[in-house]
């Protein structure tokens, strides 16, 4: 008996990757920044949209503007680090449409600070937000995409996921690596199944990222000083706007890696070459950190 995909591979194997058009998408972390601009461009091409977050005048004021783009939107709060909630979401979304196309683990956290300092607890809180948050979000809904042979995944990592750009961010690169190596073993176990998987790797994107970002482990005498972002980098950020788009562009073409900026493709391929080379060239042209003991 053939596989549910089997009718929708195309020559190249890959999936003929899901329209968007009539579809329902959920995603976390939508209520601003690359979450709310994926939110949007999803019902610009036609999606209705089940938006989570933890913020709930960002969540109303989000799902207003999707109502106004001439879809239906629910907005569900929702705390990725919560079991509870997360089932409650997909409960939701279930309720509502009926079945979920769509799946963007969208929400994220940012801790910085000295590796060998940060507290225990702040570990555990990105690593609960940025990795488990996903894991959350694919047991609640690729069951029911599993089962219908059809659906979509895609998972916010970084640039940071692919390269450590900084020695500023230590927790931030670990869960982002994570991110990155879920989604990409996701990939290879969904497909087969016929759910597309996407990974994003956003550089630097103008969000609200900072607004939960946390240092630990940095005394105050040190206050401001722990904090290095590349100048190129920094040159090339984007509006949040820009990536929802990409974002979509990427689900009808069934892309896996859906980067930014340019430089930052090219950047995993030469890094990757020589691995060496590329982390003892970064480390010489960035000043060196803070001595904290």
């Amino acid at each position: 008996m053939p596989s549910p995909s089997a009718g929708r591979r195309r020559a190249d194997g890959r999936l003929r990757a899901v329209d968007v058009e009539g579809t329902t998408a959920v995603v976390t972390g939508g209520a601003s920044g690359i979450g709310r601009a994926t939110a949007l461009e999803l019902a610009r091409r036609g999606a209705d949209v089940v938006v989570a977050d933890i913020h709930d005048e960002r969540l109303a004021e989000t799902a207003a503007a999707i109502e106004a783009l001439g879809r239906r939107a629910l907005a569900v709060r929702c705390d990725v680090t919560r079991d509870v909630d997360v089932d409650a979401l997909a409960s939701a979304a279930f309720d509502a449409f009926g079945a979920v196309d769509v799946l963007m683990n969208n929400a994220g956290i940012a801790v910085l600070g000295p590796p060998h300092r940060v507290e225990m607890a702040e570990w555990e809180r990105i690593l609960q937000v940025n990795v488990l948050g996903l894991v959350r979000g694919v047991r609640a809904f690729v069951p029911a995409m599993v089962e219908r042979g059809h659906g979509y995944v895609v998972n916010t990592a970084s640039v940071a996921g692919i390269w450590a750009y900084s020695w500023d961010a230590a927790p931030y690169i670990t869960s982002k690596f994570a991110a990155y190596g879920l989604s990409e073993a996701l990939a290879r176990s969904l497909r087969p199944l016929g759910v597309g998987v996407s990974v994003l790797c956003p550089g630097l994107v103008h969000t609200n990222l900072g607004e939960t970002a946390r240092f630990s482990g940095v005394p105050d005498e040190f206050s401001g000083q722990w904090s290095y972002f590349p100048p190129e980098m920094v040159d090339a950020a984007v509006a949040a706007d820009e990536v929802g788009p990409m974002v979509c562009d990427a689900i009808a073409d069934e892309r896996f890696a859906i980067f930014t900026n340019a430089d930052d493709a090219a950047r995993f391929t030469w890094w990757r070459d020589d691995i060496d080379r590329s982390l003892t060239d970064s480390i010489a042209a960035a000043p060196a950190p803070p001595r904290i003991v």
